[in-house]
């Protein structure tokens, strides 16, 4: 899909902005479309963060990123160490190092980050035996809700953006937009999604949207759903 958008000599039509059917899913911020393609098609390494409140679309760049790359990893931050990011980037041929929420990583981990965005080289040292790696033309993107949790070192790597939260109406429309591209869903199916995430389970993060949109084949079944999420707990783990 990406290389599609690039190729010279190609015989399709491109009616829109490659940037724009790149991240088809999301609703406005034409401007940071551009920003991130031109990132992402750069020579340099680089580091690029988005921050906000939920319901910004921030993930949806990553997400967006992860499915239209090569050489992606995405890492959630509420769940890793840097020793589990370390082994990751030794481990693999890394180009586009993808952290959502970036602040959840405890600032020791944050501080491994440090010298490799810097430098573009991943060192460890264990008992006195220490291994590097290369990352040429690494990029990292990288998302944020409290910018102010990050370590001022780290945060200082990277060229940081404040995206706005959405309204309602935005938010329709980008669960719209998602849901039919991810899993052909209905804007009925969607409208009805975004409707109870918004008011009956008080959240404005698309997480929540895709976690029920999973799980569900109807309008009934979303009722049934967010139901039993309000009784027993969290869709984080669906």
């Amino acid at each position: 899909m990406f290389k599609d958008l690039f190729k010279r000599g190609s015989r399709v039509t491109i009616r829109e902005p490659p940037e724009e059917r790149f991240f088809s899913s999301i609703y406005g911020y034409t401007d940071i479309k551009k920003l991130l393609m031109r990132a992402i098609v750069s020579k340099e390494s680089l580091a690029i963060l988005l921050c906000g409140p939920p319901a910004s679309s921030k993930t949806i760049f990553l997400m967006e990123m992860m499915k239209g790359l090569d050489n992606t990893c995405y890492i959630d931050c509420t769940n890793t160490t840097g020793a589990g990011l370390i082994d990751r980037l030794f481990n693999n041929d890394i180009q586009y190092l993808l952290l959502d929420e970036v602040e959840k990583m405890i600032k020791k981990d944050q501080n491994v980050l440090l010298n490799t965005i810097e430098t573009g080289m991943l060192t460890e040292t264990k008992i006195s035996k220490t291994r590097s790696k290369k990352l040429n033309n690494l990029k990292v993107f990288a998302t944020t809700n409290n910018v102010d949790a990050l370590s001022q070192p780290l945060r200082s790597r990277f060229m940081e953006f404040c995206l706005p939260e959405y309204n309602h109406e935005q938010f329709c429309e980008i669960a719209r937009k998602l849901l039919s591209k991810r899993l052909g869903h209905s804007n009925q199916i969607a409208d009805e999604i975004v409707k109870s995430v918004w008011n009956e389970m008080n959240s404005k993060d698309i997480r929540d949207v895709l976690s029920i949109a999973k799980l569900v084949h109807s309008v009934e079944d979303v009722s049934w759903l967010v139901q039993v999420h309000k009784k027993y707990g969290n869709l984080d783990s669906c």
